[in-house]
């Protein structure tokens, strides 16, 4: 089979049974289904991934330039799907921060509905929204029989946030905000998706809720284990998620030490920026100063919402000095209260929804003043607004490398424009840039702190107390920022391993070219094939320099 019947077949797959990806990017084509939670599903899903991933490997061998590129683009995607699936209704689901309720929140009423036709289909979705949730409760069961179980205030974690939803109108009302289709009238819409969303998902939610509550919370693993190393087969299963998610064969121990080392080299630069202003260089009382200081956090969700739009604007209007190639879709900024502290969600597929940069305000005390700006950088503009929006647009390249995220590229690419977006010019004060350092602090104890507890049998409070000592994060933005990586083992390695591997192409890149080296061609000849794993991109890069 050639690279792209091998591509068309893979993003055939991808579509017809990830759906939560489809609600992400405002898909249609498949709108009145859901994933396939159940145990046998999970089973022929994963094995068409894996034969998929193998097929692709095996042409990409024979390939050259851009079939080259995409076979290894869908060998590295479909194994990471693949790895994703283990344990996902066990452990990701039931999880706040990666599970049902941040996947389902923020995109279950965003979808681009035009026709009657195309509102008739969501509100089928709708009602067959129960499958899922039975197909959930049954793995829920088996989780318990088997051990394979999340930890317990993970589960508390959902469970609250359910009961806080479900308990008020206002939290009833968001899973019915799907405006109605746009190009032909549908009168009764609002009553019918209000009355399809009770009975179909607010009810079944709640029945989800419960079984949290009896069937999981009994038996969910505590605190002093929430490391898959300590599940059957759990130190395996994170070895290939750590693989699938970074794109790259290194052992968690040595990704440990790498966290290491970014750890102890940021401690000069905290010593530096932030050191005069806070008229010490003793690193601790730094850390607690920026943490502990009330005068430092935000307390109202007004000037986060503030901060993030000012910033967007900035970012808007210098993008074009350091970029050859510019997003034609445009990013807005959008406030939410669950799930992650901030996220992005690429634009439409079809071009008539922008680009959104998500930031919780929920809690405000949780944003120290500066922090929000190396934010709204990495998730709007430059950081993944370009990248994704870039690929979407570019109808060169196949869908699977326009459309499909392989966190190495991405995550690696938004933490880079954190640190360029100081060399645009972008950061108003050094108590800014104190918030870019906070940034790097996040990812770099990442490192540390997912093998830590996936490898290393880490205890949670072990985790926490690492990043308490070398960062001067909120202890609230820390403890949700471990629970993520116990629920989602892997995917946080993928950030600063893979900023370090532009970081690496471009000091290479500079030295090679010299004085004709340019930035502009730089990052558009990073940003040009599409999502790619990282050793295409390296292979792509000394292709730009041998041309230039």
């Amino acid at each position: 089979m050639d690279v792209r019947s091998i591509a068309d077949e893979y993003w055939s797959l991808h579509q017809r049974e990830l759906h939560f990806y489809n609600l992400y990017l405002g898909e249609l084509k498949y709108l009145e289904d859901w994933d396939d939670f159940s145990e046998e599903g999970q089973r022929r899903i994963t094995a068409e991934f894996e034969a998929l991933s193998r097929s692709a490997a095996e042409a990409a061998g024979g390939a050259t330039g851009p079939d080259r590129s995409l076979a290894e683009t869908v060998a590295a995607a479909a194994e990471m799907n693949a790895a994703e699936l283990i344990w996902s209704g066990e452990l990701l689901m039931p999880n706040l921060q990666s599970g049902l309720v941040s996947s389902l929140l923020p995109v279950i009423a965003l979808l681009p509905l035009r026709t009657r036709t195309d509102g008739e289909r969501y509100l089928e979705k709708i009602n067959r929204f129960p499958r899922v949730v039975d197909q959930l409760i049954d793995r829920l069961e088996s989780g318990a029989k088997s051990g394979v179980v999340p930890v317990a205030d993970n589960v508390i974690e959902s469970i609250d946030k359910l009961e806080e939803l479900l308990g008020t109108p206002e939290g009833r009302a968001r899973f019915s905000a799907q405006v109605a289709p746009t190009d032909e009238v549908f009168p009764d819409w609002a009553e019918r998706l209000a009355a399809t969303v009770e009975h179909a998902m607010l009810d079944e939610l709640d029945r989800y809720k419960e079984a949290l509550r009896t069937i999981t919370l009994p038996v969910a693993r505590s605190n002093e284990k929430p490391g898959l190393s300590h599940l059957p087969g759990g130190e395996a299963v994170y070895r290939r998620l750590a693989k699938a998610y970074t794109t790259l064969d290194l052992d968690p121990t040595e990704i440990h030490q790498i966290g290491l080392d970014q750890v102890a080299k940021l401690e000069d630069e905290y010593r530096t920026i932030a050191g005069p202003l806070l008229g010490t260089t003793d690193l601790a009382e730094i850390y607690r100063r920026l943490r502990d200081d009330e005068s430092f956090h935000h307390t109202t969700a007004a000037g986060i919402v503030a901060d993030a739009l000012r910033c967007l604007d900035k970012a808007k209007a210098a993008m074009g000095d350091w970029f050859g190639r510019l997003p034609q879709a445009d990013c807005i900024g959008s406030p939410i209260d669950v799930g992650a502290m901030a996220y992005y969600r690429g634009p439409g597929v079809d071009g008539t929804t922008p680009g959104q940069f998500f930031f919780n305000t929920a809690d405000p005390s949780a944003w120290a003043t500066f922090q929000v700006a190396a934010t709204a950088y990495h998730e709007a503009i430059p950081g993944h607004h370009l990248d994704t929006a870039l690929s979407m647009e570019n109808t060169d390249l196949h869908d699977v490398q326009r459309l499909i995220y392989i966190p190495a590229y991405g995550e690696g690419w938004a933490l880079y424009t954190e640190r360029l977006a100081d060399e645009m010019g972008l950061y108003e004060s050094d108590w800014e840039r104190v918030g870019m350092l906070m940034g790097d602090s996040l990812r770099a104890c990442r490192l540390v702190v997912d093998t830590g507890l996936h490898a290393l049998g880490w205890t949670r409070q072990q985790a926490i107390d690492f990043v308490v000592e070398h960062s001067p994060m909120s202890l609230h933005e820390i403890t949700e920022e471990i629970d993520r990586y116990i629920g989602l083992p892997g995917q946080a390695l993928s950030y600063m391993l893979g900023r370090l591997h532009i970081v690496e192409l471009r000091r290479r890149a500079e030295e090679t070219l010299g004085e004709r080296f340019d930035i502009k061609g730089f990052h558009d000849a990073v940003l040009g094939n599409g999502t790619v794993p990282l050793g295409t991109l390296t292979r792509r890069i000394e292709e730009w320099m041998g041309a230039v």
